[in-house]
């Protein structure tokens, strides 16, 4: 005990380092406690949320620099988020209507588009089928009166 007979001032730890999480803990809360403002929450609510979000923003931003790291750059920017996410199937589902801006689009081109190279006798990967020829019943002639061109069968004959 010290000499004025009271105890020892003892640091604070903040919840975010007693769960062992970068995100802040209390910040997660007030903005819980501000979305749902009539429900009560949990003291491991606001941890599990930042939780959640620091694993996310961790996977993100490793394909990121991993994409920025393909592209020869030192610096991660919103493209190279944009082409992280486009190419993790399972992000790509949880972003899907998200839009990055400056992100730029995805490269695609379409095969049709690709020019076809000289000398060789490469086959077209899709199937081209033309549409199906409709035979008109009703022919105009030159001179004449319009006639029908189907072609009538008679009843067929017992024996």
């Amino acid at each position: 005990m010290s000499s004025r007979g009271g105890k020892k001032k003892i640091s604070k730890t903040s919840r975010s380092a007693k769960a062992g999480v970068i995100f802040p803990v209390g910040r997660m809360l007030r903005y819980i406690k501000r979305g749902l403002p009539k429900y009560r929450i949990g003291v491991g609510a606001p941890v599990y949320m930042a939780a959640v979000l620091e694993y996310l923003t961790a996977e993100i931003l490793e394909l990121a620099g991993n994409a920025a790291r393909d592209n020869k750059k030192g610096r991660v920017t919103p493209r190279h988020i944009l082409l992280a996410i486009a190419n993790d199937e399972e992000l790509h589902q949880l972003l899907r209507g998200v839009t990055i801006a400056a992100g730029g689009v995805l490269p695609n081109i379409h095969p049709e588009l690709l020019s076809k190279k000289r000398g060789s006798k490469a086959k077209l990967e899709a199937v081209i089928t033309p549409p199906p020829t409709k035979k008109p019943l009703l022919s105009k002639k030159r001179g004449s009166k319009a006639k029908l061109e189907a072609v009538i069968t008679p009843p067929p004959t017992k024996k």
